[in-house]
């Protein structure tokens, strides 16, 4: 007699940060390159990577200019810089030059920054027994979070009741809050089946809130800051 094939649990994971260094984005005219920021300098000059096209490196020479912008999570800050020095060898880069803070462009485009946390958690979308839905979370913050699951939800579902377990100052919390769904998009990964979900908190008791506000500055102050943060 055979055993009927199990079907796999679903299990998400965000891709995974094999560089940690702070990603800056650099453009000259239409063209644009993430590179990694690999110090400051001085107040005035700091060190990237050099730009790279399918791992050839872009040719860049002193004096090109440049249109600077990096994203914390809530604000996006851009300045225009100058190629100082062009760095070869085994670790090529560029130095740029650092504008004053008052020639620096920021815009608030979150009202709150999100941690990057991967939770289990469970979404319930009706009140019949199947009516729901595992996940796991991808950001989060006080006001809402992403939230990736297996397959899309049923047409005109415009809310659901979102349950994930989180740790506050080592103390086990069960958040339990109304969800409306904001997006709703695939997983941008090939190789990932995963329908992932933009969540605003609505209706949530002010215990809880506070529960999952301090949560989320714990994670947090784990993360770097703005990049420019300690000179603005």
């Amino acid at each position: 007699m055979q055993t009927p094939a199990r079907k796999s649990v679903f299990a998400w994971k965000r891709q995974p940060i094999n560089d940690r260094r702070p990603v800056l984005r650099i453009a000259s005219g239409d063209r644009r390159w993430d590179v990694r920021l690999v110090g400051l300098i001085s107040r005035n000059r700091f060190l990237v990577t050099h730009p790279a096209d399918d791992g050839r490196l872009v040719f860049v020479k002193e004096g090109d200019a440049f249109h600077v912008s990096t994203f914390d999570g809530a604000v996006i800050s851009a300045f225009d810089s100058t190629v100082l020095r062009v760095v070869l060898g085994e670790a090529p880069g560029l130095e740029l030059s650092l504008a004053a803070p008052e020639l620096r462009r920021r815009e608030t485009v979150r009202r709150v920054r999100r941690a990057l946390v991967t939770l289990p958690c469970s979404l319930r979308y009706g009140t019949t027994e199947n009516a729901l839905r595992a996940g796991f979370t991808g950001d989060m913050s006080e006001q809402g979070a992403q939230v990736a699951i297996e397959r899309p939800l049923p047409a005109g579902i415009e809310a659901v009741d979102m349950s994930v377990r989180i740790q506050v100052f080592g103390e086990p919390v069960t958040v339990q809050v109304r969800g409306a769904i904001r997006s709703s998009a695939q997983d941008p990964r090939m190789d990932v089946e995963a329908t992932l979900l933009g969540l605003q908190f609505v209706d949530m008791d002010p215990t809880l809130r506070l529960s999952l506000s301090l949560y989320v500055r714990e994670r947090l102050l784990a993360e770097a800051d703005d990049v420019f943060a300690t000179i603005r």
